[in-house]
This record gives structure tokens, C-alpha cells and sequence, in this order.
């Protein structure tokens, strides 16, 4: 009988131990499945996040005009959402002011490449547009071939008022009559303004005073205000990469497609010495934008940013 005691006991004892090892290896297969599982949905999360600034770097160098970024970020809300963000300024001759920040969600299901902070609004007179967060002035590039409409926006001449703003840098959206190339618009400049960025314009005859800069296809210039063959080709290429990315895949109705207009660019103008642009922006001291007043290459003049000029700015023009 003790025999048999002795045996129930060692029986229930690996029986325990057993289990105990059942339990633990379990827990820890739970564990590193859970491990695993949470790791792979991360990474899941962080290539969504990597979607957006893609975008976003590579938009940055193909539309957005006059606008810079000064750093980018990812912001972590929880273990598989955040927020992507950047910010972000205007050159005005040299002074540098502040613009929206950039901010794109992401998830572990979604990334949402809208700039939500970039939309815009047309104010009640047609004249100006605004952003819609904090107010700022953004300037207006006119397609030549819109048939104006009640609520289109009204093309302007704001240069004919800029001589009352005095001792002020101004931001100024200059559309032309027809396109011109980079040689032909810099015979027509004057010295003391500061060629910023350049508009290529568009193929449609869509209202283009509705597209937030976002949508506002271009390329800087040099911060001295130049173009080279490589800025242009560096362009070009990068287009190409925004329309292959599918970044450019954006519908405004029947009336556009924004890939069309790159598309198109793209085939119309292949060298840097024939490429045509439909419009820059140039910034510089109120007073000197008088030399444009009256010119027949302008079709319209449309003031963005100003900013007061104080006496520990330097300017560039």
C-alpha cells in the first residue's frame, strides 16, 4: 500500500510539473506571438507613415509655390496611429515668415497624403485667396484660357497698389500673357526683385485660382534667384516620379487632371533652353514692383505674403 501511495505521489507531482511547463511554454508562445504580431503591425503602421512623407518630400519639389520646409517629424498618437508633420515658411527677398505646418494621419489601415492644412478659400470679392487655418495670403496664378464665370476669381492688378505699402517685402503671383522661357522672363525682370519660383501652367481651361499649392505645379529658383540646366532636369525628373508614384492622380471634376498637366509639360518641353513657364513668384521691396506696371507680358499681378521690413533684415534684392 505504500508502494502505491508513493507512486500516486510521484504520479501528481509530474503530472504538476507538467503542467507547470504546459502553462509557462504557453505563456511564453502567447507572448512572443504577441511579440511578433504587435511588431509586424508596426511596421505595417511606420511604412503608411513613410507613404506620407514620400509624398510629401517628393510633392515638395514639384508643386507648393514659394513655400519651404524646415524640418519633418513623425508624431506617434498611439501604438498604431500618428500624425506626420512639417514646418514650413516663405522666402520674401531674403526674410524669412512663417506658413501652415504640414500635418498628414496614418494608421495601421490608412495614410491620408491630404494636406489638410493647404486648403484654401476664395474671399466674398473674388480678389484674394486665404488659408483656411490661419489666414494667410496666398497668391494667385490665373489660367489665360478660363472662361471667367460669376464665380470665378476676379483677375487682378495688384501691383497698381503696392507703392501704398510702404517700407514693406511683398509676395507677388505674376501670370503671363503667353509662356515664356527662363532667359526670356529674366530679360524681363528688373534687378531689384527676386525671382522665387516658377508656374508651369496649365493645359486645361480649369479656374486655377481654386487650386491650393499643393496642386500648383513648379520649381523654385536658386535663393540668389537663379535657374540651371540641372534645377530644371532635377525637375523633370522628379515629375516623372510624381506621376509614376501616382501622386499626381487628382481629379477636379471633368476640367482637370493634375498628371494631365505634368504629362503634358513634360512632353512639350524636354530642354532646359526651349521649356516655357506660365508664371513666377517674386518677392522684394513694395516700391520696386512699380517697374511692372503697364507691362504687356503680364496678364495679371496678384499679391500673396507682405511682411514690414526692419532694420535687422537683409534683403537679397
Amino acid at each position: 500500500m505504500k508502494i502505491s501511495n508513493d507512486f500516486e505521489k510521484i504520479a501528481k507531482k509530474s503530472k504538476r510539473r507538467t503542467l507547470i511547463k504546459t502553462v509557462v511554454l504557453t505563456s511564453l508562445v502567447v507572448m512572443f506571438s504577441l511579440g511578433l504580431g504587435i511588431k509586424v503591425l508596426r511596421e505595417v503602421t511606420n511604412h503608411n507613415a513613410n507613404r506620407i512623407k514620400d509624398s510629401y518630400l517628393l510633392m515638395s519639389e514639384v508643386a507648393y509655390p514659394n513655400i519651404s520646409h524646415q524640418n519633418w517629424y513623425f508624431n506617434p498618437t498611439s501604438l498604431f496611429t500618428g500624425q506626420f508633420e512639417s514646418n514650413r515658411s516663405k522666402n520674401i527677398d531674403g526674410i524669412e515668415i512663417p506658413y501652415e505646418s504640414m500635418e498628414g494621419r496614418y494608421s495601421l489601415i490608412y495614410s491620408d497624403r491630404v494636406d489638410m492644412n493647404d486648403w484654401t478659400y476664395l474671399s466674398s470679392d473674388r480678389r484674394s485667396v486665404y488659408t483656411q487655418q490661419n489666414k494667410y495670403k496666398v497668391p494667385i496664378f490665373y489660367n489665360i484660357n478660363h472662361q471667367s464665370t460669376e464665380h470665378s476669381a476676379k483677375v487682378t492688378q495688384d501691383v497698381d497698389s503696392l507703392a501704398q505699402m510702404k517700407n514693406q517685402a511683398v509676395e507677388v503671383a505674376v501670370t503671363f500673357d503667353k509662356p515664356y522661357t527662363y532667359e526670356e522672363i529674366k530679360e524681363r525682370l528688373p534687378d531689384n526683385l527676386l525671382l522665387n519660383w516658377l508656374w508651369i501652367g496649365t493645359s486645361s481651361k480649369f479656374d486655377t485660382s481654386y487650386l491650393s499649392p499643393q496642386d500648383q505645379l513648379g520649381l523654385a529658383a536658386s535663393d540668389s534667384g537663379l535657374l540651371s540646366n540641372y534645377d530644371f532636369k532635377t525637375f523633370s525628373r522628379n515629375l516623372k516620379k510624381a506621376v509614376s508614384q501616382k501622386y499626381l492622380d487628382v481629379n477636379f471634376g471633368d476640367d482637370l487632371v493634375l498628371k494631365d498637366d505634368a504629362k503634358t509639360f513634360l512632353k512639350e518641353n524636354k530642354t532646359f533652353q526651349t521649356a516655357k513657364f506660365s508664371g513666377i513668384i517674386l518677392t522684394g521691396k513694395a516700391e520696386n514692383f512699380a517697374q511692372l506696371k503697364g507691362k504687356t507680358w503680364i496678364y495679371a499681378t496678384n499679391i500673396g505674403q507682405s511682411v514690414a521690413i526692419l532694420p535687422y533684415h537683409r534683403l537679397t534684392k
